[in-house]
């Protein structure tokens, strides 16, 4: 069984996105379906607690057969046997906090598969719990119930991606406002092209989760 400290529960099409560190490798793993890439919400309900940041909770993995394209620290969900085991300390989340830069490969919201193919597997990372310098989070001017987080990283890099975390959305919506020390998971997307567009695919950064410390 492996035991995960949950730092993603993020909407994405189809969907929600599961992300955790393995508590006993220190190594991210992102559970996926052997049929598709997002989880039904209510697989992420667990003894009837939705499933959170912070939340250690344990599952059966397969690793795959090959390296997933640019995804690596993807598992197969085993069986759906999961249990929710304690609740990890804010302040130790700063053990696995990555202050690499730039973050996930380049230093703007998105990155080239190209530029990804050229690396080997084993250096493909999709996800990176950062700490936010500088954050301020704000609306979408293409959307108005969607929200973006700006921050900087460690060498002043800029960013301004989308926040895929319902329950921080929500908060926001209604008001709330993030100030003091953040981490922030940030995940890589699969290559993606937007309907009907005559431009390249793009892997895109999202803010999977916002963690006040």
């Amino acid at each position: 069984m492996a035991r995960l400290v949950c730092l993603a529960n993020s909407e994405r099409p189809g969907g929600q996105c599961i992300a955790g560190i393995d508590v006993d490798t220190g190594q991210w793993i992102r559970p996926v379906p052997r049929d598709a890439d997002a989880l039904r919400i209510s697989r992420c309900i667990i003894g009837g607690k939705l499933l959170e940041p912070l939340h250690i909770f344990q599952l059966e993995l397969d690793r795959p057969k090959e390296i997933p394209r640019f995804q690596r620290e993807n598992r197969l969900i085993k069986n759906w046997n999961w249990s929710i085991i304690g609740r990890h300390f804010k302040a130790e989340l700063l053990d696995y906090c990555d202050e690499t830069s730039p973050i996930l490969h380049s230093a703007s919201d998105r990155v080239s598969p190209a530029d990804l193919e050229k690396l080997p597997p084993e250096r493909w990372q999709s996800l990176q719990l950062v700490r936010a310098r500088r954050l301020k989070c704000e609306h979408d001017p293409r959307n108005p119930i969607r929200w973006r987080a700006h921050f900087q990283d460690r060498d002043g890099n800029e960013y301004s991606l989308p926040i895929t975390d319902g329950a921080i959305r929500g908060r926001l919506q209604c008001g709330d406002r993030f100030g003091g020390e953040c981490l922030l998971t940030v995940s890589l997307t699969k290559p993606w092209l937007a309907p009907n567009s005559s431009q390249a695919e793009w892997c895109y950064k999202v803010v999977a989760a916002v963690i006040e410390l």
